[in-house]
């Protein structure tokens, strides 16, 4: 075998351990219902956002925020956020998370994700007082 046939296998192989695809069960997107609850997981989405992206956000309206790109092969996280409509008064709050790098992203787009869901749909979750 060739050493340039040789480079691209082992290029192959190592690449594809790292495909961008979930390998742990990721969390329910977080549902919300009323303006309390909403706005709770709402502000609990941007601040997760501003702690774990690796980017300011860019763009902020009362349903959609996104950061700016990921550029440069930067393993750094990107993030988009929307609030869609799931019914009358109820929200679905959809994020989801990128880089720039073939490698992968630092910190692992898909748990972040997975924290994400869980932190948002905490902040809304009833609290027994």
């Amino acid at each position: 075998m060739k050493i340039s046939h040789f480079l691209f296998v082992a290029a192959c192989a190592f690449t594809s351990g790292c495909a961008s695809v979930p390998q742990t069960p990721i969390a329910a997107t977080p549902v919300c219902a009323g303006a309390a609850q909403c706005q709770a997981e709402w502000d609990a989405a941007r601040t997760f956002v501003i702690n774990n992206a690796g980017y300011k956000i860019q763009t902020y309206s009362q349903d959609f925020f996104q950061t700016y790109n990921a550029t440069n092969d930067s393993p750094d996280l990107a993030a988009i956020v929307n609030k869609q409509p799931d019914g009358p008064d109820r929200y679905k709050i959809v994020a989801s998370f990128s880089c720039d790098n073939l490698f992968g992203c630092i910190p692992n787009q898909w748990k972040t994700l997975d924290a994400f869901n869980r932190t948002v749909a905490a902040a809304g979750a009833p609290t027994n007082q």
